[in-house]
């Protein structure tokens, strides 16, 4: 296969941490606002906006970085013009060795053209097929969940949206061997990613070298499994994936469309499994909303929900929207600046890290009314708060990494929801303290992972 070449001295770099000559400044020695942000983003975010104005140098997990914290910049940063702010340098710590080679990994014109193997997979026809792909597995599993002692809600839907991965996106078979130990290599994958010590040394059961053995694991599995799609007239996403070819009409390697792969399950995977999960736990607080989206969900269709039926759904919609905005599943857009620049009129250097962090943005006074309370007919028609500015509202990036599943999670959680929905009610078990705390990064989640009383509607 040709390779595309592009200039990217770039990557090669150290990040710039001479940023004293920025207002701001970073915190405790060392581990700067680490675990400030840990235990309460917004009000750190809050604070140093009201202290530094809407650009200013940050410390957190040991990185000097700017934050850019007003929509305007998330604008900026994603659509970028000039092609000065690099996401793969951007995540290029906490995600270079489990992620490397997907999607937003890759900048700029290899961008574009590594964007074409989705194309496909993401397109209307596709999208019908996976709903009803989706819907059986869903119902089969919510169908057990009021069987069990002592609910949670995450770790159930952790396992639900795992295995319609599976299928929707590789075409495997549900509980298959295969399928089981593709889970746990991706939950290891996963872990690792977090883990504190990165060092992929053998012998010590460092959660990283678990984490690395996952990721090898997974990179070999689909190796393996893209020629089988290759052969294959299938409508899964791997087999989309597998066909597609770059501008020269040419086949992607096997390598690289297992690296999409593998990125495309922390994307689709987590990132909705936060969304359900918050959702759920606002729902079962707010009754009213609970039984508002139950019966327009209901009504939309009582086996199982349709594709056409999903653009009708609008108070699920606005629904979603608002849960997106209180806990976005990316609470940070991250760049690197590949030469210099300026922004609001401050001289930043090449090889700065910059965020954008959209949970505090979204939750801005200048755009929204109560911004902390829970309320999705903010999105209504006739209100629509979220017009206010085009990026205020940024869950799903913008420009030419704009996630390109946005579509799918939206079909996804409305699928989803529409089972649970129209057959529990949901409620918190009897002394429960609502709100729990939350783990705000790297998704968001109640520390419990939400117990459930789920009452039987059918």
């Amino acid at each position: 296969m040709r390779q595309q070449t592009i200039d990217n001295d770039y990557i090669h770099r150290p990040d710039n941490r001479k940023l004293d000559h920025l207002p701001g400044d970073y915190g405790k020695p060392l581990i700067g606002y680490t675990f400030a942000m840990l235990k309460d983003p917004f009000s750190v975010f809050a604070d140093m906006r009201a202290r530094y104005g809407d650009v200013y140098r940050f410390n957190t997990t040991f990185q000097r970085m700017l934050i850019v914290s007003h929509p305007d910049y998330i604008k900026l940063l994603t659509l970028d013009p000039e092609q000065i702010f690099s996401p793969r340098m951007g995540y290029h710590g906490p995600l270079k060795d489990f992620f490397k080679g997907g999607l937003l990994m890759r900048d700029f014109g290899e961008h574009r053209v590594h964007r074409r193997i989705m194309q496909t997979a993401f397109k209307t026809d596709s999208m019908r097929r996976y709903v009803e792909q989706m819907n059986p597995i869903i119902a089969s599993q919510a169908s057990d969940w009021s069987q069990q002692n002592d609910f949670r809600f995450y770790p159930n839907i952790k396992k639900l949206l795992l295995d319609i991965g599976a299928n929707v996106f590789l075409g495997l078979d549900m509980g298959a061997d295969e399928t089981v130990k593709l889970n746990q290599s991706f939950l290891d994958m996963m872990a690792g990613s977090l883990a504190l010590i990165r060092k992929d040394w053998p012998g010590l059961g460092l959660v990283y070298r678990k984490g690395m053995n996952g990721r090898r694991e997974l990179e070999r599995f689909f190796i393996d499994l893209v020629p089988k799609r290759r052969a294959v007239d299938g409508t899964d996403m791997a087999s989309y994936f597998a066909k597609e070819t770059d501008d020269n009409g040419e086949l992607f390697s096997d390598e690289v469309v297992a690296q999409h792969l593998i990125f495309l399950l922390l994307a689709a995977h987590d990132t909705t499994t936060s969304v359900l999960t918050m959702t759920c736990s606002f729902l079962a607080h707010h009754t009213d909303w609970q039984d508002r989206v139950r019966e327009e969900l209901a009504s939309a269709a009582d086996k199982g929900l349709a594709y056409d039926d999903l653009p009708t759904l609008t108070h699920t919609e606005n629904l979603f929207k608002e849960v997106l905005r209180l806990h976005p599943p990316v609470p940070q857009f991250a760049r690197r600046t590949v030469k210099d620049t300026e922004i609001g009129g401050h001289h930043v250097p090449a090889d700065t890290l910059l965020q954008a962090p959209v949970l505090y943005i979204q939750r801005m006074e200048e755009f929204w009314t109560d911004p902390h309370n829970f309320d999705p007919d903010r999105f209504a028609e006739g209100r629509e708060e979220h017009k206010k500015h085009p990026f205020q509202w940024a869950p799903f990036g913008g420009g030419a990494h704009k996630c390109i599943g946005l579509h799918f999670a939206n079909m996804l959680f409305k699928c989803v929801l529409g089972e649970v929905l129209t057959r529990y009610r949901l409620e918190f078990p009897e002394g429960y303290e609502y709100p729990s705390p939350i783990q705000h990064f790297p998704f968001a989640k109640p520390v419990d992972d939400l117990p459930l009383r789920l009452v039987p509607l059918r």
